[in-house]
């Protein structure tokens, strides 16, 4: 048997990266003295720091997590999902389903757009036509495949109509509401929104400057507004927050750098289970890759065990599939893929690809990654060098990495899912009429009986027998591997002492952003 890869390639590669990370952060800080509070925020205002920008701004076009957790404190949707992963009524003050085809929401009567306007039935409508209109381009109008129509019954009355019945139906209801009349933004400029804030700046790879709705009720304590300034770089996020630069980071510090921040003066860490879904993606039109003994080769080469408790320092569980435990779909007893070089080189070589004298076989793929996730592309890289296979790894900022998923400019890359509330989000990224640019199928996976499972899922509203299908779903999706699963991240929130009312949402939303709160005695908050 082959030894474990942290006594071998992998250690070495995690110890150096905790090393080298820590050593980094303890120099940055040592250089720069104590603790320094150098906000350029306003006043009342907190500074998150974040990866990425946003793909856009508008959500109508919105699909990546950064974009879509900005969207949600700055446009209301007829529901969203709470605390608890339930849909709630949001813009809607209640809804009802008239019919196994047909739901009404009831509009609130208060929501105002930014500029003074009341939110009617005619601006969600107008959203919602927009988005399933093919001439927009939008890549969400395949999450809407199942919608006949809408009606605006009247100013505060909205009607949905599925083609069939479909039990994912308020899924749809968590798009964010423009005006009327709204040109399309696909990048850029933000349109009003009903939400907690408007944006009023928006300086790509930059910062996103948010100010409070006016129309929008909230506490007299509560925070004025939110500046989203954009650092790539991981150690120096933790240093912002060490030195009193920046006042939060959600789900973006290194796991090796948690300890230290803890142990910093005005820190508190927030930890909680999360659905936060990491995996490995594949693209089908490559023939090696359409090899299932290839896919699982490759599952099996990769020591998830050792990279969560090493790399990640415990902070994400391994997953199984895509939804984490806590979904009430979630089954356990689904293939599993237990680390072992040795059956990994028995599936290259019964493919058809032998090892030759230096053990390297007729197998190289690309794998695409963003500078954030270039340590776990080294790791990859080595544990599938190990079974002879050769990766060459592609960096990119996130905006190209992400045309290049969408385009399918890839072999292998890996990615994450946030938000999954319901499993019939297996139909829009493995059924095979969900590839781009119109779905989420960038592997462009086809098998026809995962296509009967996801689409039987989706017109079936009794709970019982949808529980009994995506069990069948989750077990073909282990065995036919799309994906690999990696694992479900936690999630971890640090942040200054002096803001309350944080909350953590299981997919990582920043929700509970709107309703945060000061106190007083920081010189960070008051210039």
């Amino acid at each position: 048997m082959s030894p474990r890869i942290p006594s071998t390639i992998a250690q070495g590669l995690l110890r150096r990266f905790v090393a080298g990370a820590t050593i980094l952060l303890t120099a940055a800080l040592s250089a720069s003295g104590c603790i320094q509070n150098r906000h350029e925020t306003p006043a009342g205002y907190i500074q998150v720091d974040i990866e990425t920008s946003p793909t856009s701004l508008d959500p109508r076009f919105a699909t990546d997590a950064i974009s879509s957790r900005l969207n949600e404190l700055t446009f209301d949707a007829l529901a969203r999902v709470d605390a608890h992963g339930v849909y709630a009524p949001s813009l809607a003050e209640s809804i009802e389903r008239a019919s196994a085809t047909q739901i009404v929401f009831h509009l609130r009567r208060d929501a105002h757009f930014s500029d003074g306007r009341r939110v009617t039935s005619r601006d969600v409508k107008f959203t919602y036509d927009c988005v399933t209109d093919p001439a927009s381009g939008s890549s969400k109008r395949a999450g809407f495949a199942s919608l006949r129509n809408t009606v605006a019954i009247d100013d505060y009355t909205f009607a949905m109509e599925t083609r069939q019945p479909y039990a994912a139906a308020l899924e749809m209801a968590s798009l964010g509401v423009v005006p009327n009349g709204t040109p399309l933004h696909r990048s850029g400029a933000s349109p009003r929104g009903s939400g907690a804030f408007r944006i009023v700046k928006n300086a790509r790879d930059d910062r996103i400057v948010m100010e409070r709705n006016e129309y929008v009720a909230n506490a007299p304590d509560a925070i004025r507004g939110i500046v989203f300034k954009v650092v790539p770089d991981p150690t120096v996020r933790a240093l912002e927050l060490a030195q009193g630069v920046a006042d939060l980071a959600e789900n973006n510090i290194q796991p090796d750098l948690l300890g230290y921040l803890g142990a910093r003066p005005g820190l508190a860490i927030i930890k909680s289970a999360g659905a936060a879904y990491q995996y490995i993606i594949f693209n089908f039109h490559d023939p090696q890759l359409r090899d299932i003994r290839v896919r699982r080769a490759i599952a099996h080469a990769i020591d998830r065990d050792a990279i969560v408790k090493s790399f990640l320092r415990g902070t994400a569980r391994v997953a199984s599939g895509m939804l984490a435990p806590e979904n009430w779909a979630y089954i356990a007893d689904v293939t599993s893929y237990a680390y072992s070089p040795d059956a990994a080189r028995s599936l290259l070589d019964e493919a058809g690809f032998p090892a030759d004298a230096t053990g390297k076989r007729a197998l190289k793929f690309v794998y695409k990654t963003t500078p954030e996730g270039v340590r776990l592309a080294e790791l990859i890289q080595a544990t599938l060098r190990r079974v002879g296979i050769e990766v060459t790894i592609r960096t990119n900022e996130w905006a190209t990495f992400y045309d290049d998923i969408q385009r399918g400019n890839f072999d292998i890359a890996s990615m994450q899912w946030v938000g999954i509330n319901d499993p019939h989000h297996y139909c829009l990224v493995f059924d095979s009429r969900m590839t781009p640019p119109a779905g989420l199928n960038r592997g462009y996976y086809s098998n026809p009986e995962m296509d009967r499972l996801v689409e039987m899922g989706e017109v079936t509203l009794d709970p019982e027998k949808r529980t009994q299908i995506y069990a069948g779903v989750q077990k073909l999706a282990a065995s036919d591997l799309p994906y690999i699963s990696l694992w479900w991240q936690d999630n971890i929130a640090v942040m200054t002492h002096y803001i309350h009312g944080f909350e953590a949402y299981p997919n990582g939303s920043f929700a509970s952003f709107a309703d945060l709160t000061l106190t007083n005695g920081s010189g960070a908050i008051s210039q």
